[in-house]
């Protein structure tokens, strides 16, 4: 997590988002015959660290307590003569927002490719244990057969609307809003929409039709979207943490030797890398309420809730990289416990069958009716009457309407799945299938 702050939320990498702002901004108004063509190339030339002292940034920065203001200072004496034109006509938020967009782009990139291969690994193992039965569980009891291979299409299901959100959320958020000290263009004049149009098309983001430094709802939303990444991984995280619990024991951490369940316990071999993803996950979860709770911009304008937002950002988006990476590695160490889960599916399977019964008996007697003959055989055979099977085939009833061959269908292994089988190649085609068109238009 460190190493994702470092790398999009450092000072440097804020300060150089700056420079960069600022080069373009000097080459589209150099373009539009605002200054002249030979300081945009000089300032071009000087918007980098390599071309200004860092440590004399900082300092002004530290004197002036106005970061963008220091900035355009210290790199306006870098160019010379050619100074006077360095940040014509911007204000603070024009630049640090511009900056930051810029860079969260990148990182919105990396996040998504995360994301794809994430899915890449539950796309191999939905399709390899696509037929691998467990028990299905609902309120934390068993209640139909399903496969290993369905309970991942669902995570998938859900991961792949994860990565439509961070899709839909582009327009919105990757929008810049450039309008100067006020955000009407006062000191750009009619140059401004044509400004912003271009800067923006520069920064590969697109212009905002409403450059209001009083709208921050895309990144409180951008924030939200990230968050709601916590609740897709947590739900793996959860489930995979109960499936290890040593009553269930259905899948497992494959772990070295040398790691070590508990100090004082040699027996115990705890969960390890599913607990911190558990723990990061509710981490980010927790982002989306500071977002929603943080104070409205006051009028036209509010450093307050901007730096609000600054802070929260550079919490949040190394957080949901972070994540994905502990996420990707969890899943490459989790094996399923195959004779655990066959052990698990016959000790009730023929509870499970009891729907499947109830269905192939309403047609001939009524839904309801079914449901209570079926409901009272059970409760015989856990008094201790007998097998549940032996139980429905000496019942008159069911006798008369299925042959015990039919009854012993219902009742046999690998039946009652549905389509499971079905569902889990389905789910993991959609991502096999469009890693393979993406290759074909390649």
């Amino acid at each position: 997590m460190t190493d994702y702050h470092e790398r999009f939320f450092s000072d440097r990498v804020r300060w150089q988002s700056w420079l960069d702002v600022e080069a373009e901004l000097a080459g589209v108004q150099a373009d539009l015959g605002l200054i002249p063509q030979d300081a945009a190339r000089v300032i071009r030339s000087k918007a980098s660290l390599d071309c200004i002292d860092p440590g004399e940034l900082k300092a002004q920065i530290e004197k002036t307590m106005a970061p963008v203001y220091a900035m355009s200072k210290v790199l306006a004496e870098a160019c010379g003569d050619a100074g006077a034109y360095v940040h014509w006509g911007a204000t603070t938020q024009n630049i640090i927002e511009a900056g930051r967009l810029k860079v969260l782009s990148e990182f919105h990139d990396l996040l998504q490719g995360k994301l794809t291969d994430v899915l890449d690994v539950l796309a191999g193992q939905a399709l390899a244990h696509a037929d691998l039965i467990m028990v299905g569980r609902t309120n934390r009891q068993n209640a139909l057969p399903i496969t290993y291979g369905y309970k991942i299409a669902s995570w998938i299901d859900e991961l792949l609307r994860m990565q439509q959100r961070l899709g839909e959320v582009e327009s919105r958020f990757f929008e810049l809003r450039f309008g100067g000290a006020i955000g009407s263009y006062q000191s750009f004049g009619a140059h401004g929409p044509e400004i912003a149009d271009r800067l923006a098309n520069r920064l590969g983001l697109r212009a905002s039709m409403m450059p209001s430094r009083a709208c921050v709802d895309p990144t409180i939303e951008y924030i939200c979207v990230l968050s709601a990444l916590g609740v897709g991984t947590s739900r793996i995280a959860d489930e995979l943490y109960l499936l290890m619990s040593e009553e269930i024991g259905e899948v497992s951490e494959v772990l070295d030797s040398d790691v070590v369940g508990s100090s004082t316990m040699p027996q115990k071999t705890n969960p390890k890398l599913v607990i911190d993803v558990r723990a990061q996950a509710a981490l980010l979860k927790a982002k989306a309420g500071v977002a929603m709770t943080l104070p409205s911009p006051s009028h036209d304008g509010d450093a307050a809730t901007n730096r609000e937002l600054s802070l929260l950002l550079a919490e949040t988006c190394p957080l949901a990289l972070t994540l994905l990476d502990r996420l990707q590695n969890l899943l490459d160490h989790v094996v399923p416990v195959e004779e655990r889960m066959r052990e698990n599916y016959l000790r009730t399977k023929a509870l499970m069958a009891t729907e499947a019964l109830m269905m192939r008996l309403a047609p001939e007697i009524g839904r309801g009716q079914a449901h209570d003959l079926v409901h009272h055989a059970v409760s015989l055979a856990a008094a201790g009457k007998h097998d549940l099977l032996q139980i429905l085939k000496s019942d008159t009833r069911v006798s008369e309407l299925l042959s015990r061959q039919e009854l012993d269908s219902i009742f046999a292994n690998g039946a009652n799945l549905g389509l499971c089988g079905t569902i889990a190649r389905q789910n993991a085609e959609r991502i096999l299938g469009r890693k393979l068109s993406a290759v074909s238009l390649a």
